[in-house]
C-alpha cells in the first residue's frame, strides 16, 4: 500500500485525516496478516512510510492503536450504509441493522481479528481491553434507541430495550458468529442467512409484540 498522495494547498485538516486514514489501514493488514504479538509500532511506521515520532504522536502504544483499527471496523462494518430517514419504521431499521451485524461477523477479516484477540489476550491483557472499549457498543445502542422509538410509537411492547436488543442480536448475530470463531462453516451464502434472519425475525416479533387485546362478549 502507497501512502497517499496529499496534494500541495490541501487543507492541513484533510491532510491530518488521509494520514491518520493510511496509518490504520496499514495497521489493520498488519494485525490480520502478523498476529498482534508479530507486530510492531516500527513496522507499522515502516510500511505507512511514517516516522515513528509521528505514529506516537498519534498512537502512544500498540494497544491504542489496536483500539482505533476495532473502533473503526465496528463503524464502518456494523451500520447500513444509509439511516432511514426520520418518521420511518424504527423496527424496520432494527431489522437491516441484524442483517448489517450478521454479514459483518461472518467476513473472514472480522473473524481473524476477534480470533487475534481471543489467542492474545493472557500474554497481552492490554489487547482484550482495547478490544472491549469498542466491540459493540455504539452498534447495541443504535439497536437501543430503535427499540425504544417503537416503543414510543406503540410497535413495541415496554420493556427494557437493552435486554430485547440484546436477545435478537443474540439469536440472530452472536449464535453465528461463536460458530464461525470456533471453525464451524455456517451460513455459507446469501440463502441461508436471510432464511435465518427472518425466522429469528419472526420470533422477536412475537416475543415485543403487543398483545391483542381479548374481543368484547
Amino acid at each position: 500500500m502507497n501512502r497517499p498522495n496529499i496534494r500541495a494547498g490541501r487543507p492541513a485538516k484533510d491532510m491530518v485525516q488521509a494520514l491518520g486514514d493510511h496509518v490504520v489501514e496499514i495497521a489493520d493488514a498488519l494485525f490480520i496478516e502478523k498476529g498482534y504479538g508479530a507486530t510492531s509500532m516500527a513496522t507499522v511506521a515502516s510500511r505507512a512510510r511514517v516516522g515513528k515520532q509521528t505514529l506516537y504522536r498519534r498512537y502512544p502504544n500498540k494497544a491504542a492503536l489496536f483500539r482505533e483499527v476495532i473502533r473503526r471496523r465496528i463503524d464502518a462494518m456494523l451500520v447500513p450504509p444509509q439511516e432511514d430517514p426520520p418518521g420511518c419504521d424504527p423496527l424496520n431499521y432494527l431489522k437491516r441493522m441484524a442483517a448489517a451485524a450478521l454479514d459483518t461477523v461472518l467476513e473472514p477479516e472480522f473473524i481473524t481479528l476477534h480470533r487475534i484477540v481471543i489467542a492474545e489476550a493472557l500474554p497481552f491483557p492490554e489487547l482484550a481491553c482495547a478490544a472491549a472499549d469498542n466491540w459493540g457498543s455504539s452498534f447495541v445502542g443504535r439497536c437501543v434507541a430503535a427499540i425504544e422509538h417503537a416503543q414510543k410509537l406503540g410497535r413495541c411492547r415496554a420493556g427494557n430495550p437493552e435486554a430485547m436488543a440484546q436477545c435478537l442480536l443474540w439469536s440472530l448475530v452472536g449464535q453465528p458468529f461463536h460458530k464461525a470463531l470456533t471453525g464451524e462453516v455456517t451460513l455459507t451464502n446469501a440463502e441461508e442467512r436471510r432464511e435465518h434472519l427472518e425466522f429469528g425475525w419472526r420470533i422477536f416479533l412475537e416475543g415485543v409484540s403487543l398483545p391483542i387485546p381479548p374481543k368484547a362478549a
